[in-house]
């Protein structure tokens, strides 16, 4: 899309949601109909929840089909991209896994009609999209349950262990069930967690077995995602070796802490696609668990946190301050996050930014080789830049807020191009963005 400026991006990009958006009701009976005739010949593996979807279907991919298709990057996983994702792998695959994204009630009612899974994989319940369910009188967890629901009486359910929401539905299916997750009751269980900035090394436990599994995703919901994998694969009769060997190739999730190398010898974990209140407490969490001689955050604005906001804000300062040696926030909303700084220890810096090119010109001047940093912020502030320009990539987009939020600065085509807005640099939620010079 390189031929087309900023803001034809932003309508080609809007077009597209809504063409995905109105297609689904004209192309789901035909989805299901090609579901139909090939259900007796391909198993489809299910990818659900509120977080690690993709991270556990490009994990499922790499175990059932020795690859991780790009598509599950670039693609959408809700209405008729979820259509497309099956149709595109292909009749013949013997066994294909499908992420599937909801927002709205009713929308899994639809999705269990028309796929009719042979399993489930029910990562986890957050409280994303948490007001629209209430509003519709329904909850969350409700809604993602009517897929496990569907499950027929020898399909398979494999369920968080470590979520007591995703546990609800245990009861609710006449379906096999089977749990993953780190806690010592899980049918498929990771144990002896090793966190280091550059992967994780754990113990796999399954049936009896174990095997030493030393992975390039960081973190515990990392982990938790591999060992759903594992489970579904383990179903298909694939032995615990070669899914051992599998996992340890599977390489991070973009934007999902993905580690990044950067100039001076430190490593960012960058881990700005969303920023859901779990997914920050978790990051947290997973940097708080790592040794390093200095553990420098940065963090951006939550996406949609649950009423009283500043509560949200207040706790995850709190447990930033339990920890960390240095703390960098950017934009107005992250100031919000010193509320729960009242017990940070003396000496530990904590400077406000509104910039990308701040932070980049705060950190380059301190970091040091064995730093870590976590960058962690909403999609739309694609606080990766600053992760790419201190690795040494040429970032020349400052955008404050990108509505592409669905698009990773890694791959997109705008990063190497520098813009200003109607009224002036950096400016967020303008319509349109000038080209004030080209990139390659």
């Amino acid at each position: 899309m390189r031929f087309l400026n900023r803001s034809q991006f932003f309508a080609w990009d809007r077009c597209l949601q809504l063409l995905n958006y109105y297609s689904w009701g004209l192309i789901a009976p035909f989805v299901a109909c090609y579901r139909q005739v090939t259900r007796s010949r391909q198993r489809l593996v299910l990818i659900t929840g509120s977080v690690g979807k993709t991270t556990t279907t490009r994990a499922t991919s790499a175990l059932l089909l020795g690859h991780t298709p790009a598509w599950i990057h670039e693609g959408d996983n809700c209405f008729g991209a979820a259509g497309w994702n099956l149709i595109r792998q292909g009749a013949r695959t013997p066994c294909v896994p499908l992420e599937i994204g909801i927002g709205t009630p009713g929308q899994m009612d639809r999705y269990a009609w028309v796929f009719r899974p042979d399993m489930v994989i029910m990562t986890a319940i957050a409280s994303d999209h948490v007001r629209r369910f209430h509003r519709g009188g329904k909850e969350l967890w409700q809604e993602k349950a009517v897929i496990v629901r569907a499950l027929r009486r020898d399909g398979l359910a494999i369920l968080n262990g470590d979520d007591p929401v995703v546990m609800r539905m245990a009861t609710l299916t006449k379906a096999r069930v089977v749990t993953f997750g780190l806690s010592p009751d899980c049918d498929f269980r990771a144990e002896q967690l090793e966190i280091r900035p550059t992967g994780t090394r754990f113990l796999l436990c399954a049936q009896g077995m174990s095997v030493e599994v030393h992975s390039q995703l960081v973190g515990r919901d990392a982990v938790r995602s591999l060992v759903a994998a594992v489970a579904a694969g383990r179903a298909l009769g694939t032995s615990l070796e070669l899914l051992r060997t599998k996992l340890e190739s599977l390489s991070p999730t973009p934007g999902r802490m993905q580690p990044i190398r950067l100039s001076s010898g430190a490593t960012a974990i960058c881990d700005d696609f969303k920023a859901g209140f779990e997914t920050v407490q978790s990051a947290l969490r997973t940097l708080a668990e790592m040794k390093a001689p200095r553990k420098i955050v940065v963090l951006g604005s939550l996406y949609r946190p649950q009423w009283p906001r500043g509560d949200k804000y207040t706790q995850l300062g709190m447990q930033v301050a339990a920890f960390a040696d240095r703390i960098v926030l950017v934009g107005k909303r992250a100031r919000l996050y010193r509320r729960g700084f009242t017990n940070l220890p003396p000496g530990v810096q904590v400077d406000e930014v509104q910039t990308i090119d701040e932070a980049v010109t705060l950190l380059r001047s301190e970091l040091q080789a064995q730093d870590v940093v976590l960058i962690k912020g909403r999609g739309e502030e694609k606080l990766a830049r600053i992760a790419l320009e201190l690795s040494g990539a040429q970032v020349h987009c400052k955008i404050a807020f990108c509505k592409l939020e669905n698009i990773l600065c890694q791959v997109c085509p705008y990063l190497s191009q520098s813009y200003v807005s109607a009224r002036g640099k950096g400016a967020s939620h303008e319509p349109g963005f000038v080209a004030t010079s080209s990139g390659s």
